[in-house]
């Protein structure tokens, strides 16, 4: 059967957005509730706010936790002022069992949207270090579920102790109950392909997931396989897009490695299975899409 690599399937799942707001007036949570809607992700939404599994507070101490999150902020010059200046802080954070993944996630986004649009502010999601966009409509959320629509982004960064070699690293799986998931000591001719190696092997982690916890209906370990195939169709279907005849596939080793996301003890590091690496990059780059990024199929 060959070695086997094991994760853990928490008892419960969380997810983290923060509310920079203009004003400090704040609607309550009936209001919010009728606010996210009736249908779909909001009705999941309204009924997490009335059982207090999605909870609205004010920030009234910045934790070392919330430090760390903030730090990790990205955008604009003008985008960060407006999250970091503002005059009050509102933290949006569902948290659930595993059986209610992706939703939980879903609807904290829904609720942190709603709730920014109402004060003119804006929200960040603190599980990825994004600023979300504003709306120039009353918030909706797609109510079919895509990793790619920016709950998993992927970072490319320098390697710490080796700038000649960088390394790809999701952000945001951990709210899924799982850890992040890492490409290391990449060639810089290599880092699309790394991304979307790691994105590929995002996608099949919480596809597994999610079907184990919907047919067992249980937490604690489990055991995935440590050595896997990744094919163009796992990179496609982290975008939400349709299958094709899949190129090749490229095999990966799973190992444990470092991370800089907060509170994760480690991430999923993609090892090549070939000892010959520069051989395996290239069989790698044959079997990954060509494209960056797929449009979502939900835009007209």
């Amino acid at each position: 059967m060959g070695e086997r690599f094991v994760l853990t399937v928490p008892e419960t799942v969380t997810a983290r957005f923060l509310v920079a707001a203009r004003t400090r007036l704040v609607p309550g949570t009936d209001c919010l509730r009728d606010a996210v809607g009736a249908r779909g992700v909001g009705r999941f939404a309204a009924t997490m706010l009335e059982s207090s599994q999605l909870t609205i507070e004010p920030v009234m101490e910045i934790t070392a936790e919330l430090k760390a999150q903030l730090h990790r902020l990205g955008g604009s010059e003008d985008r960060l002022r407006d999250v970091l200046g503002a005059p009050r802080h509102i933290t949006v954070t569902a948290t659930s069992a595993p059986a209610d993944l992706p939703r939980h996630a879903q609807a904290a986004r829904l609720t942190a949207r709603t709730l920014a649009a109402a004060l003119h502010g804006t929200a960040a999601d603190l599980d990825t270090g994004q600023i979300l966009p504003p709306d120039k409509a009353p918030p909706t959320e797609p109510e079919d579920f895509a990793l790619g629509r920016d709950w998993a982004p992927v970072y490319i960064t320098l390697e710490p102790e080796d700038a000649t070699r960088t390394r790809a690293e999701t952000a945001g799986l951990h709210r899924f109950g799982l850890p992040e998931v890492t490409a290391r000591h990449v060639p810089y001719a290599n880092m699309l392909t790394a991304a979307n190696l790691v994105r590929a092997l995002a996608w099949q982690l919480f596809a597994e997931q999610t079907a184990h916890i919907r047919r067992t209906a249980t937490t604690g370990p489990r055991e995935i396989r440590t050595e896997r195939p990744v094919h163009e169709n796992d990179v496609l279907r982290f975008w939400g897009a349709p299958a094709r005849a899949s190129r090749p596939s490229t095999r990966v080793q799973l190992a444990w490695t470092d991370t800089p996301c907060p509170g994760c003890p480690a991430s999923i590091e993609a090892r090549p299975a070939d000892p010959d690496h520069e051989k395996w990059w290239a069989e790698c780059a044959a079997a990954m899409p060509e494209q960056i990024r797929t449009p979502d199929p939900s835009t007209p």
